[in-house]
């Protein structure tokens, strides 16, 4: 099943702001929105190579050291 949050075409709330933290060998991915007036916040534990390949497809390759 996929979520998908956006600010346009959703049920979800828009998303206020993005954190990250780590916690050991795991990322929490941490989405603030708001519902009804109140604060709220979605965790998504990321393990270390899931965070890798999230890096992977925002930053892109790394370049080749020659």
């Amino acid at each position: 099943m996929l979520v998908k949050l956006d600010a346009v075409n959703n049920r979800f709330p828009v998303v206020i702001s993005v954190d990250a933290n780590k916690r050991g060998d795991a990322i929490n991915l941490i989405f603030n929105t708001r519902v009804e007036g109140q604060g709220v916040a979605l965790q998504i534990m990321l393990t270390h190579p899931q965070w890798e390949n999230l890096k992977f497809f925002v930053d892109g390759p790394k370049p080749a050291v020659s």
